[in-house]
């Protein structure tokens, strides 16, 4: 008994999600999260293999992967983004264009730290020439990762049954079919699942089909000149299809194209498209800094950049905002503005430092700016290590010796001052702009790649801070006193938020999950009402109003055996409950 209701807690406990600013997904240092308190499992997604002989159909395969991610992001379960899952490739050393056996896509799901794997076959049948008229059909199915078995359930015989997910349809109804397989697969899961078919459905449509397989074939392809054509006919049709509205994921990929091809414009314009609440929001204000920089404008390097210091508080952002900073006090004329840049700089990459000492690029940034200030003692500090790691870097040499001939360290200044000189190709221009205005003018490192793993590991840092926070100061009964105020108004959405945050505060809470399943069942979604009401009955064997809800929904659905069984066990708890009383008659009435 006690395993089962440990069994329930886990299933009961939900997870706040972060990040209306991404669809990437949680990870550690490594980069996806070992499960924390309150979280069931971890779900990986792989590309659906393509069984047929149709080639020109494989993106299908990936767009699985793709939408899935997306929809199996329910609370109680993580799912390992598509970003983190090429990690995973990475790690292993494995093609991200790989269809794995059996073992090798468990052993990817190991390496990303799931502990469910999803798994899939389709095959494609034209119907004539015109390919929209195809049809498709395939199946799926999970596997527990850390046991490498079919999910399934124990049947009274004693044999094992697993479970397959079957699909099929015209292929223009592609995402509808992903929706009700994210739903299966979710519901199959959890049986009290708080989120109904109709709203997976909704998140599943909300791309337009032909912009979704112009995405997914522009990712696809290595092509840079059909990823190009790809990619802008899924913004068009997005945006015909949405009132001028951006196709975020789209835009975002011309930025990283336009980047690669160096053409810095457009890649700002791309990247600069994305909004806060876009999934990749943080990577595409990271590369449209770089590319503002590129083409000497500072400013909007440094407008676009500086607000995700204190949204996403990663080294690489430190010491690009820093090292920007730096750039724009070296051009700036006006010396007040010039002071508040340097200042700024100091900040950015003074925090950088701390959050990574040993990284050398920091070092040297940190090192110029408070050369600049005048703070010539601590300058030489950040510069020891920087040429202890390099003995040869010129530049280093050059601002160390002038660091310690302003701190009075004539001796010392001179040997490094020697050592610049045989290293420093730049080192008469330099020494000379040195007698003539006591400056010195060197290169700011900048962070040319955006760490993926460190985001997700920052993100998944974050989620759990807010779940501990809200574990630890939420009060049950006011979250419940809310939801029951929504629920009356008629908020079923923002009741079952609250009802979400009240099992996470106190997952044995009886009153929510019967508050849960009136409202699937006032959506008409009675497999999931029937399941949140089995919960509570769980939870409580008491709760009335519980064994008379189910009573209604088995009566309602023509099932007066199971209609009766809860009216009797209602009569049991409270044989003078009216309500009670007239489900037992009205069961009674309909079996003569």
């Amino acid at each position: 008994m006690l395993m089962l209701k440990l069994h329930f807690v886990r299933l009961a406990v939900t997870f706040v999600a972060l990040f209306s600013m991404t669809q990437l997904a949680p990870a550690t240092t490594t980069t996806t999260p070992v499960p924390s308190q309150g979280i069931s499992d971890v779900v990986i997604v792989l590309p659906f293999e393509n069984s047929s002989n149709q080639r020109e159909f494989n993106w299908v395969g990936e767009s699985f992967a793709d939408s899935l991610a997306d929809l199996l992001n329910v609370p109680g379960l993580i799912v390992v983004s598509n970003d983190e899952r090429e990690l995973a490739y990475q790690r292993l050393g494995l093609p991200l264009t790989t269809l794995p056996s059996r073992a090798t896509a468990i052993k990817i799901a190991r390496e990303a730290r799931a502990t469910l794997l999803v798994l899939g076959t389709y095959e494609v049948s034209p119907a004539s020439d015109d390919k929209s008229l195809a049809a498709l059909r395939g199946s799926a199915k999970v596997i527990r990762v850390n046991e490498g078995r079919l999910t399934g359930e124990l049947m009274p015989d004693g044999r094992w049954a697993t479970h397959q997910y079957d699909f099929g349809g015209a292929l223009v109804n592609l995402q509808s079919m992903q929706g009700r397989l994210a739903y299966q697969v979710l519901y199959q899961r959890d049986k009290a699942l708080p989120v109904s078919m109709n709203e997976i459905l909704q998140r599943a449509t909300k791309v337009p089909p032909r912009s979704f397989e112009s995405y997914v074939k522009g990712v696809m392809t290595d092509d840079q000149e059909k990823r190009s054509a790809y990619l802008q006919n899924a913004m068009r049709e997005y945006s015909k299809a949405n009132a001028g509205a951006l196709y975020p994921q789209a835009a975002f990929e011309l930025g990283h194209l336009y980047l690669q091809q160096q053409d810095w414009k457009r890649a700002a314009e791309h990247f600069s498209m994305l909004q806060k609440r876009d999934s990749y929001y943080a990577e595409a204000a990271f590369y449209a800094a770089l590319s503002y920089v590129r083409l000497g404008d500072l400013k909007q390097a440094l407008d676009t950049i500086k607000p995700l210091t204190s949204e996403m508080p990663l080294t690489a952002i430190y010491n690009n905002a820093g090292a920007i900073s730096v750039q724009a006090a070296r051009a700036e004329n006006k010396g007040d503005e010039r002071e508040r840049l340097l200042k700024d700089a100091l900040g950015f990459l003074g925090r950088a430092a701390e959050s990574a000492p040993d990284n050398l690029r920091v070092r040297f940034n940190y090192a110029y700016a408070l050369f600049l200030i005048g703070n010539y003692k601590d300058a030489a500090d950040q510069l020891r290590p920087v040429i202890a790691d390099d003995p040869r870097n010129g530049e280093a040499l050059f601002l160390f010796a002038k660091s310690l001939e302003r701190n009075g360290q004539v001796e010392a200044a001179e040997a490094a001052d020697n050592e610049a000189r045989r290293y420093l190709p730049a080192y008469a221009k330099m020494q000379t702009e040195w007698q003539r205005s006591q400056t010195v003018e060197v290169r700011t490192l900048l962070r040319e790649q955006f760490s993926r793993a460190d985001y997700i590991g920052e993100l998944n840092d974050r989620n759990r801070r807010i779940v501990d926070a809200t574990t630890a100061s939420a009060n049950a009964q006011d979250l419940l006193v809310k939801a029951r105020g929504l629920y009356t108004a008629g908020s079923d959405d923002e009741a079952l938020t609250e009802l979400r945050r009240v099992v996470m505060v106190e997952p044995m809470n009886a009153e929510a999950y019967l508050l849960n399943g009136r409202i699937h069942q006032r959506r008409s979604d009675l497999n999931a009402a029937i399941g949140a009401l089995k919960t509570a009955i769980f939870w409580d064997p008491k709760l009335i109003d519980a064994h008379i809800l189910l009573g209604r929904i088995f009566l309602e659905r023509g099932d007066r055996s199971m209609a009766m069984a809860y009216a009797r066990s209602a009569m049991q708890i409270d044989a003078n409950n009216q309500e009670a009383v007239a489900l037992h008659r009205l069961v009674q009435l309909g079996a003569k």
